[in-house]
């Protein structure tokens, strides 16, 4: 029965993808591990630049597919990239700018780091690609103290290290300028964003 509905998700998804033209050309994407505070920031730049914010889980409706939703193992991650881009394509509006806060990359049910597939990208089409970057030893506190439960500051470490390098790889081979900016510092990401906006 899972099976069955992930299949008809999934047809649904492309589907709609083709009506829209790949996802139209107005999406800026914004990724970075769990705890960066890429949300605040995401939010912050909305306010100066003028943009729709979507967060990725809510889109997909994670609490609807994950009864603990402090638990950050996917189980499938193809079936959560299509429930993504059925939000996306049932939210977005032609007429408006948006960032989508996401990531570039997931722990799956084996705890192993998996990248986000190259096909989701390339159906949502970002006109940008930023990433968030952060101290370890300050987001495993931020993580431990919101969730009230340990975490592994190696696999946050390699983690963030493989979205850097997994957006880098990607910026290659969409053709699209990946920005950088930590926790404390977004200028290359607001100077870059304007540029975009203000033409």
């Amino acid at each position: 029965m899972q099976v069955n509905s992930a299949l008809r998700l999934a047809s649904t998804v492309r589907r709609n993808a083709i009506k829209t033209d790949n996802m139209l050309d107005n999406i800026t994407f914004i990724g970075g591990i769990h705890g960066v505070g890429k949300s605040t920031i995401c939010r912050q730049i909305c306010d100066e630049i003028k943009l729709e914010y979507l967060s990725a889980s809510e889109l997909l409706k994670w609490k609807d597919i994950n009864e603990d939703g402090q638990n950050k193992k996917v189980k499938n991650i193809p079936e959560t990239q299509d429930r993504l881009i059925l939000g996306l394509t049932n939210n977005i509006q032609k007429h408006k700018s948006y960032i989508l806060d996401g990531h570039y990359c997931l722990l799956n049910s084996e705890n192993k780091i998996v990248n986000i597939p190259l096909e989701t990208f390339k159906l949502i089409n970002p006109i940008s690609l930023n990433i968030i970057l952060g101290d370890i030893g300050e987001i495993k506190s931020r993580l431990e103290k919101r969730d009230n439960r340990p975490y592994d500051q190696d696999l946050l470490s390699r983690m963030q290290e493989s979205e850097l390098n997994y957006a880098r790889q990607l910026s290659k081979t969409l053709g699209v300028t990946l920005n950088i900016g930590t926790q404390n510092d977004i200028s290359e990401l607001l100077t870059s964003l304007h540029k975009i906006f203000s033409n």
